[in-house]
């Protein structure tokens, strides 16, 4: 909703923030990063709404503990479990269903919170698309396997002390019928054990240490009939990490705070290992690798970062001194770098209605993402800083104008921004080749550059919210290497964006409450490479005619412009036990939007592929 976002593709969760690529965004959970998401191809987060205490976005004027992000960062807390009275909640819907529970193990002394979550997505799938199914729709006999399950012991040790301790664990599995041609699946699954303390230690001093685990996989297959024998193979990445942390904050006056700290952390790669495997089930384990490309790399950082909050003014700083080193080399030796980060913010406040904004960051990151097919999806590898692939950085400023007058909000600003040694991934549409093997020859570094205005209006209300947010920018990329050193646009380009949501509560009292939510969106087509022409070729061992496609530039065609209406109506239900019912039309037009086009062999012709029709949902959930 939030301006300057750039969506992916048809029911992704993947965010493209004022140009940055998938992979420039950080999502932390307790901070700890979460590297799949979503749930359900982007209909929903991996994480429940009742564990979530709060949650931050920030896409500029980065805090000094945040790292390895060159976009946006999504901040989120969990919330602690009850340490006085048992709390319960079941919810259903046709996307998820699952509980919650909140107790005390020991009374103001030590509480358990937990989750778990469950979908039938599958059969509801291919009922949706039995009954508005049509021609752009290609993906058939869907199944999946989606669950999240998380729990939390938090034990209040002493009124300086508490200790809490964390698992969080999801699963993503689809299979399906891809144009009627091959059987596909595909998979990820999270799992983060995060161990924290935090304490006061005299003196307006506070600390929190953390020690996590966190190990992310995924997975894609393909079952391919080639000249009357069965192909099964399976590209696999893996991505494991155990950190340390520790944060000190010092509250030195009122208006004026000092924080600083380390992070450390040891990673294990292996992106693209190839596999062959048997069957073509959810649960079906590959067989033993064919490529092993594992690698490991240890970062770390310290980082400053001073707060002065006055009257008329807020001011923040950061800085962040970071060493990133790798053995991926053949030499097997470990080598290092060193890379400087810094963020400024200030915030004048001109008077109790208007004040004026200004960020700007120098950010780094290790980490880059190479976009397989379709884009924007969770299954996407990871590779680390080599000697061959130099850490991404960015260099952004935004300037804007802040103005709250009653229940109504106004911001209007404008970013420039430039990025170095992004990442170009050559073989991103033969992702179960034999090209695959060599893939890290075909990661190509480049740049770009994005500039934009972005605008948010907004109203507060009792009985009436709404929300508009408008963006215009222009985003592009230039790799040496590809499209003959020519500047292209990027994938997810969209030169307008417009969003739009509206609550209306028609009805209030003490027993109950009546209300209908809309949202709309209004987004100017991402990019694809097709085809400018053909031309025809022969081989010298068939004499039949082959026609072969002609491809002029990268990113030359404008797919048709994104354009969703989502409706629905809810009932809330005060006493004893709440309650809450919604009911809503996920694309309300039927409106088929493509993510990707490919190319027919036996028609000859270009076709747009789409994913998700007109779907209804209904939601339950009961608190006790």
């Amino acid at each position: 909703m939030l301006p300057g976002v750039s969506t992916g593709a048809e029911g992704s969760s993947a965010m493209y923030v004022r140009g940055g690529n998938l992979g420039s965004n950080l999502v932390t959970l307790d901070g700890v990063p979460l590297y799949g998401g979503s749930h359900l191809l982007g209909l929903s987060s991996v994480y429940p709404e009742d564990i979530i205490s709060s949650a931050v976005f920030r896409l500029g004027g980065f805090q000094g503990s945040e790292s390895n992000l060159t976009a946006s960062h999504i901040d989120l807390s969990t919330a602690d479990g009850d340490f006085s009275h048992p709390q319960y909640a079941v919810s259903a819907s046709n996307f998820l269903v699952g509980g919650k529970v909140s107790v005390p193990i020991v009374e103001n002394k030590i509480s358990f919170i937990g989750s778990l979550r469950v979908s039938p997505l599958g059969p509801q799938y291919n009922l949706a698309r039995s009954i508005a199914g049509g021609v752009l729709d290609s993906l058939k006999n869907v199944g999946a396997l989606v669950y999240d399950a998380f729990a939390k012991v938090k034990y209040l040790v002493n009124p300086s002390n508490e200790l809490s301790l964390s698992v969080f664990n999801s699963m993503d599995g689809y299979r399906y019928r891809y144009c009627g041609y091959s059987d596909e699946s595909m998979s990820w699954n999270n799992l983060i054990l995060n161990l924290l303390h935090a304490a006061s230690v005299g003196n307006d001093w506070t600390v929190k240490n953390r020690i996590a685990y966190n190990d992310f996989a995924s997975r894609q297959g393909i079952v391919r009939d080639m000249s009357g024998t069965e192909n099964n193979l399976a590209i696999l990445s893996s991505l494991k990490e155990l950190s340390a942390s520790s944060t000190f904050n010092k509250t030195i006056s009122g208006k004026t705070s000092v924080r600083m700290g380390f992070n450390s952390k040891m990673a294990w790669f292996n992106p693209g290992t190839s596999s062959t495997f048997s069957g073509n089930t959810l649960w079906t384990k590959p067989n033993s690798p064919m490529t092993d490309n594992t690698s490991r790399t240890i970062s770390g950082n310290a980082h400053f970062q001073l707060d002065i909050t006055d009257k008329i003014y807020d001011f923040m700083f950061s800085g962040k001194a970071n060493i990133n080193a790798w053995d991926s080399d053949i030499s097997g030796k470990w080598k290092f770098r060193f890379d400087p980060e810094a963020s400024f913010l200030l915030r004048l406040k001109i008077a109790k209605w208007l004040s004026v904004e200004g960020t700007a960051d120098w950010t780094v990151q290790y980490y880059h993402t190479l976009e397989g097919l379709p884009l924007g999806w969770s299954m996407d590898m990871i590779v680390p800083t080599d000697g061959n692939r130099p850490p991404e950085k960015a260099e952004q400023y935004y300037a804007g104008i802040y103005s709250a007058f009653g229940k109504f909000r106004f911001t209007v600003g404008a970013y420039t921004k430039k990025m170095y040694n992004l990442v170009y991934f050559l073989d991103a549409g033969n992702l179960f080749s034999p090209s695959l093997a060599g893939w890290e020859n075909n990661i190509k570094n480049g740049n770009g550059t994005s500039k934009g205005i972005e605008l948010l209006f907004e109203k507060e209300g009792e009985r009436l919210q709404w929300l508009l947010s408008y963006t215009l920018s222009k985003t592009d990329r230039t790799f040496p290497e590809v499209n003959k050193g020519l500047t292209f646009p990027s994938e997810f380009d969209r030169r307008h964006i417009f969003n739009a949501r509206m609550s209306l509560v028609l009805k209030k009292d003490d027993r109950k409450e009546i209300g209908l939510s809309s949202f709309f969106t209004y987004q100017s087509g991402h990019w694809t490479t097709v085809a400018a022409g053909e031309y025809e070729a022969m081989t010298i061992w068939d004499t039949a005619d082959w026609k072969l496609g002609y491809f002029s530039s990268v990113n030359n065609y404008s797919m048709p412009p994104y354009i969703r209406l989502d409706l629905g109506c809810f009932i809330n239900f005060f006493g004893k036990h709440p309650q809450s019912l919604n009911l809503g039309i996920y694309n309300a037009l039927n409106r088929h939007n493509p993510f990707s086009v490919t190319y027919d062999d036996r028609t000859r012709e270009w076709k747009k592929i789409s994913l998700l029709p007109i779907m209804p949902s209904i939601g339950y959930k009961i608190e006790f």
